[in-house]
């Protein structure tokens, strides 16, 4: 039987994801900070932190494993370290950068970059970054943040979720996402109540609470502050509240996270050319969001527009069960 036998075919579903635009113009590059020594106005230090689950969270491990389940006896495994639960580092830094460069001027990393509008493109050099490359690191430099694996309790227990097939990304579709050489916009995948398929895949289950740690040297208040919004940290500078989305299954609804329970300790470099062991003190999360809003290194309008794609809860939508 071929393709064309199979009868009609199903409406395809609504896109589960949106798109927040791209600033006008062209977007400034600058030399980074640099490792080689602190800076006096520039600030490093330690964030801690709660991640809360608020979907079911599943990362691949890349194994398919026996699930104990009797339905589901094989289900594709989620990322352990040490035995223990977690979401990778690697995982946890992509999200956040994915939010940081589309709330602020940032280049176009992953595109079909031969055509893209020459204001988008990256720079070539490690001396002329945007802002996004300067915080999390380019080709050639390694940026100024490092995150630890974010893991569940010794204790905690996976659970099986049943999630539709999905279909690999399609960046070759240029109607899907360009208008001419300029992009619609970065994409981001809504909230929503979590679809069910035939997929068996072993997730963190709702409430799960995961720690983190973030270490970061030679940021200005303002980068700082950037990085805290895009934690989802909004709020307290008066801006509308997100959720980020990580992990696999994000067009099914999983990977729903809160970021909580922030403890933000550093010192200022001057601080390191006073005393030879400085020591970090307390530092208030409400003052940073406070001077990225006062550097305008967070664009109001994409962060409008990001905070209305990721607003949760989203009980006025179905996530897509089969193709859309």
């Amino acid at each position: 039987m071929s393709y064309r036998d199979r009868g009609p075919q199903l409406p395809p579903l609504p896109k589960p994801y949106e798109f927040v635009p791209l600033p006008d113009g062209r977007i400034p590059l600058d030399a980074p900070a640099g490792h080689q020594r602190y800076q006096a106005e520039r600030y490093s230090g330690t964030l801690s932190g709660q991640i809360i689950a608020r979907s079911p969270v599943h990362v691949a491990s890349g194994l398919l494993e026996q699930s104990g389940d009797r339905k589901y006896p094989m289900a594709k495994a989620h990322f352990r370290t040490q035995g223990r639960l977690g979401i990778p580092a690697t995982s946890l830094k992509g999200c956040i950068r994915s939010i940081a460069e589309a709330i602020s001027r940032s280049s176009v990393q992953v595109t079909k970059a031969r055509e893209i509008e020459r204001d988008y493109l990256p720079g070539r050099s490690p001396e002329k970054l945007d802002i996004a490359q300067r915080i999390f690191g380019a080709l050639g430099y390694q940026g100024m943040l490092r995150f630890s694996d974010a893991l569940l309790p010794a204790a905690a227990q996976s659970v099986i979720i049943p999630s539709p097939q999905l279909f690999r990304p399609r960046p070759e579709s240029t109607d899907t996402y360009f208008d001419g050489r300029r992009p619609y916009g970065r994409k981001f995948y809504m909230h929503g109540t979590l679809a069910k398929g035939d997929l068996p895949l072993e997730a963190c289950p709702i409430e799960s609470v995961f720690t983190f740690r973030m270490e970061f040297e030679n940021l200005s208040a303002g980068e700082l502050g950037l990085v805290l919004t895009a934690l989802g940290q909004s709020e307290q500078a008066g801006q509308p509240r997100f959720y980020p989305k990580l992990g696999g299954g994000k067009p099914a609804c999983l990977g729903t996270i809160e970021v909580a329970n922030l403890s933000l300790s550093g010192f200022a470099g001057a601080a390191a050319y006073a005393d030879f062991d400085p020591q970090p003190q307390p530092l208030a999360v409400a003052d940073f969001l406070a001077a990225a809003q006062r550097d305008g290194l967070v664009l109001n309008e994409q962060l409008g527009r990001l905070a209305e794609v990721l607003r949760w809860p989203r009980e006025d939508r179905n996530c897509p069960d089969r193709n859309y």
